[in-house]
């Protein structure tokens, strides 16, 4: 599992039928110093996350297939939506 921060929604006028009723959205995953690392990811929601959302995000896809049913070709899931996050005062590029 992993942090993530909800960038915005993604929409697929054709998807995968096991992605009937699933919205998509684009997450950028936060790094140890809360700061956003690699490259855009597509997770997948149900937990209601919007643009600017901290969330848990699930990345072994167990959970899409206990969701979706064992055919789905997903692996990030949001599993929560994060209040808060205490960390060290640190800043985004600078020295750990």
């Amino acid at each position: 599992m992993f942090l993530a921060r909800i960038d915005g929604t993604l929409t697929s006028t054709r998807r995968h039928g096991t992605f009937e009723a699933v919205r998509f959205l684009i997450a950028r995953r936060m790094d140890a110093n809360g700061c956003m690392s690699g490259e855009p990811l597509v997770v997948l929601d149900r937990m209601g996350a919007g643009p600017g959302t901290i969330a848990l995000v699930a990345s072994d896809g167990k959970l899409a297939r206990d969701w979706l049913g064992p055919a789905v070709p997903a692996r990030f899931t949001v599993v929560g939506l994060v209040d808060r996050v205490h960390l060290p005062s640190r800043a985004c590029g600078g020295p750990s």
